[in-house]
């Protein structure tokens, strides 16, 4: 029996699952993320060994068993010296040189669209797009990081309900059921207060930024319009990473896109705008997650291993399991 491994890396946290030949999923694991911008490389690397270990040793096989691994890492492709680091861990971790590395929005990809041509949509703790068209060509858009992008992401909506706050404060615009949430969630003794919130408290941390969009979602449940509104203007931004790659690729017919990451979890306050701005287009087709981006990445690793799949071994892929973390 062949196995393979898919690790699927972000933000806030990295899953790592085996599948074998038939398309089971084995064993699966959680660690921490795995972004090397946001943890030393000596922290990767341990929660790298951690994960594979745990998989692999609860499935009761060796290394070597391995056929094939895909890892999707944050940030790979970006920086010279995170790819050399990457590449290099990984060959001592797997005792081996089977493996393929790329950018975790490829884990997206092929768990979305089961490794066809299209283009799949993250939107996470941050975001990026990324395609491929039916000539196996590939890029990626967005995906610049906090400072420089990650618009529709989770720290983007998380930012943007804090500049909602103060502009609701202030009376730049009407102040609504937002403003109450957060100052009664955030304990906020004045509204100046969410300054020293987000600087002493939370110290600007990418992850907690994120996690407020919480606050933002509840708003925009009770109707709060600036709320409701902020999903429909990351709808767009991430409209414009499919209509980026799209224009820089080639598709015979109709694209297919999928999204995946937590910000989609809102449901229909995202999906919705975001399917009128891909039908208005007329080259889109909004597309049902095929499997998640960690059995997608394990999938990958399956057919770079030269395997083509069946209905069958992606029904196999989508059994339910208890994961074992």
């Amino acid at each position: 029996m062949k196995y393979y491994l898919g690790i699927d890396g972000g933000g806030t946290s990295t899953e790592y699952t085996i599948i074998d030949e038939l398309g089971h999923v084995i064993k699966t694991h959680k660690t921490g993320t795995t972004h090397l911008m946001q943890i030393s490389g000596e922290e990767f690397k341990l929660r790298l060994s951690e994960g594979i270990e745990a998989c692999i040793n609860a499935a009761g096989i060796d290394s070597s068993d391995i056929s094939y691994t895909f890892a999707g890492i944050p940030g790979y492709g970006e920086f010279e010296e995170i790819i050399e680091y990457v590449d290099e861990t990984l060959t001592e971790l797997l005792k081996s040189d089977r493996f393929t590395v790329g950018n975790d929005c490829v884990a997206g990809w092929a768990g979305g669209l089961a490794c066809q041509s299209g283009i799949n949509i993250v939107a996470g703790t941050g975001s990026i797009g990324y395609g491929r068209d039916d000539e196996g060509k590939e890029i990626r858009a967005g995906g610049w990081g906090d400072f420089c992008g990650d618009e529709g992401s989770a720290y983007w909506l998380g930012k943007y309900m804090i500049e909602l706050f103060a502009k609701q404060s202030d009376g730049r615009i009407q102040r609504d059921i937002l403003y109450d949430i957060v100052k009664r969630e955030l304990k906020l003794e004045t509204d100046f207060s969410i300054i020293s919130y987000v600087q002493d408290e939370l110290k600007k941390d990418r992850t907690s930024i994120a996690d407020l969009a919480k606050l933002l979602y509840r708003a925009a449940l009770e109707g709060d319009v600036s709320a409701i509104n902020a999903y429909r203007e990351a709808a767009y931004e991430l409209y414009l990473m499919a209509y980026a790659i799209a224009n820089q690729l080639s598709f015979e017919n109709k694209i297919y896109v999928s999204v995946s990451g937590g910000v989609f979890k809102v449901g229909s306050l995202i999906l919705d705008p975001l399917e009128e701005l891909l039908e208005k287009d007329g080259r889109f087709i909004l597309e049902e997650q095929k499997t998640t981006p960690a059995r997608g990445a394990a999938l990958f690793a399956y057919v770079l291993d030269g395997n083509t799949v069946s209905v069958e071994l992606l029904e196999n892929l989508n059994k339910v399991i208890e994961c074992q973390n």
